[in-house]
């Protein structure tokens, strides 16, 4: 008789959160060199092991495929080095993800982040750190640089928590502090890397003079608009943000590693340069790009479930498994998805499932991704057929409204990008037949 909580568990255990890399559900997706040319976390180490005393990198990922999750296996790999200090730090908690987001107050959140994170680890500067925080710093900034705060809804004494709550959540807070930091850039810029600097010292003064410091910054992948008026906006945003102001976003003594969506390069070509390079977190190639059903992932993939829960007694034979593998294109956070939808249909019901709660697993997963405009499904027919963005270059490269359309391919999940010996990009298999069915019919 299978246990009455086998549903429930294996349930729990597909939510999604990021994992240390000695957590038991953890498994290297990325060591194998059948399912990856090369390891990108590996790739990050290397740059900043090689690079002198600061380096700045960009890492990509689609948003679900893992990438805090490797985030921290890159912090466990540099901390091998005992003379190196790892501060991962989620930039959603100090910035806000669905508005445009400009230079001021991305130093402003990533310099409030960093101390943050200095004073919640006690591993990293003890008890009671040295360092103040920067959401004080930055009210005597502006006090320094006579920028009027009055009117910006925050009381004086509750000055430094009514800035750290605003800028993450009150965009007309946001839009008139930038207005009267126009002019004070500079000031700023010179005002966090003196900030970091004093934390560098810091460390290097509890842990010695040779310290590394590492500063990961986590979710600034995950900027994006809530609604099409907006949408645009919060693209152009992060590209200006990292395409402009590469020289801002470098700091002395600390090696810095920003996520970026995996639409940033095709915004903004040869953005990779102005920065250590740029890695690519792909999503996992279940299928060749001849359209084979490629065995290592899949093998991988099952590992990867193995962990999670039993499925055999869930699904039974392996083919049923493979399917949901190969619909979800390899992406994690939509196999996970399948999986649950499995389980939730599967209570009450004998087990192993039958084939018709597999089909309405998959139909309830693919439904999230319906309708599909008209003019959608034509763009991802090209893209299917040439494995390539798709998209149409003139002689003034892509217009704003083709670079809008794709980064919403990516951010929503509709295009999947995978790597063998070069990037290429793929329709989500979820999402074909009702790209054929529109361009046929």
């Amino acid at each position: 008789m299978t246990d009455p909580h086998y549903l429930r568990d294996f349930y729990r255990a597909l939510a999604d959160r990021p994992l240390e890399p000695d957590d038991g559900w953890y498994v290297d997706l990325y060591h194998d060199p059948a399912l990856a040319p090369f390891d990108p976390v590996e790739q990050l180490a290397t740059g900043i092991e090689w690079s002198g005393t600061s380096s700045t990198h960009l890492f990509s990922g689609f948003r679900g495929t893992g990438k805090s999750t490797e985030l921290r296996r890159l912090r466990a790999r540099l901390q091998q080095d005992p003379a190196t200090r790892v501060v991962l730090c989620d930039m959603g908690k100090t910035l806000n993800l669905s508005s445009p987001v400009d230079i001021s107050d991305f130093l402003i959140a990533l310099a409030g982040a960093f101390g943050d994170a200095l004073r919640d680890d006690p591993t990293l500067l003890g008890t009671d750190p040295p360092l103040p925080s920067y959401w004080v710093r930055v009210v005597d900034f502006l006090a320094r640089t006579e920028v009027d705060i009055r009117g910006l809804s925050i009381k004086a004494a509750g000055a430094a928590a009514g800035i750290q709550t605003n800028i993450r959540r009150d965009p007309t807070f946001r839009d008139r502090l930038r207005e009267r930091m126009e002019g004070h850039l500079g000031a700023l810029v010179d005002d966090v890397r003196s900030y970091l600097s004093e934390a560098v010292e810091a460390l290097r003064a509890r842990w010695g003079d040779g310290t590394k410091v590492v500063l990961l910054l986590d979710s600034i992948e995950q900027i994006r608009g809530t609604s099409l008026g907006t949408a645009e906006g919060v693209y152009a945003s992060v590209e200006a943000l990292f395409a402009n102001h590469s020289a801002s976003l470098r700091f002395d003594d600390v090696h810095v590693v920003y996520t970026v969506p995996p639409w940033l390069k095709i915004r903004s070509p040869g953005i990779a340069g102005d920065y250590g390079g740029m890695q690519l977190l792909p999503c996992v190639r279940v299928r060749g790009r001849d359209g084979r059903p490629d065995r290592a992932a899949l093998d991988a993939l099952e590992r990867l479930v193995r962990r999670r829960g039993a499925w055999s007694p869930l699904l039974g034979p392996r083919d049923r498994l493979d399917r949901l593998m190969l619909a979800s294109g390899g992406y994690l956070r939509d196999l996970f998805r399948l999986l649950q939808a499995v389980l939730r249909l599967a209570r009450g019901r004998p087990l192993p499932v039958s084939d018709d709660i597999v089909d309405q697993a998959v139909a309830e997963v693919r439904g999230s991704y319906l309708p599909l405009p008209r003019e959608d499904a034509h763009w991802l027919a090209e893209i299917q057929g040439s494995q390539s963005t798709g998209l149409a270059v003139h002689q003034a490269g892509p217009d704003r409204k083709s670079l809008y359309h794709l980064s919403r391919f990516f951010d929503t999940h509709m295009v999947l990008c995978y790597r063998t010996e070069a990037e290429w990009y793929d329709v989500h298999p979820l999402l074909r037949d009702e790209v054929l069915r529109q361009v046929r019919g």
